[in-house]
């Protein structure tokens, strides 16, 4: 983002010292520092915070492809299917030796 030589972080380093003073730029640090600590820790809560509403985010979706394939599944039931053809070939061929029977 920000490229800094070493020319400019000298320049930043002697205006810092001028502006705040030697006596006082202990303290500055100490801040500077703690304020430096502090985002971490946000961005740090920030990111972890998200990767939790995406993971229940992946999980909501990983359960409705689940129940997806369950359905997929219960509707291509190869072995049931298969029995519902057989009981209609069968009660075809039953009204057709009626039919048959009938007409004898």
């Amino acid at each position: 983002m920000f490229t800094f030589g070493w020319s400019e972080i000298f320049l930043i380093g002697i205006i810092v010292v001028v502006v705040i003073g030697p006596k006082d730029l202990p303290k500055f640090i100490k801040q500077v520092g703690s304020f430096t600590k502090y985002i971490k820790k946000m961005s740090s809560e920030f990111k972890s915070s998200i990767n939790e509403i995406a993971e229940e985010e992946e999980i909501k979706e990983l359960a409705k492809s689940v129940k997806e394939v369950k359905k997929i599944k219960d509707g291509i039931n190869i072995k049931k299917n298969f029995e519902n053809e057989i009981k209609e070939v069968q009660e075809t061929v039953k009204m057709t030796e009626n039919e048959f029977s009938k007409k004898n």
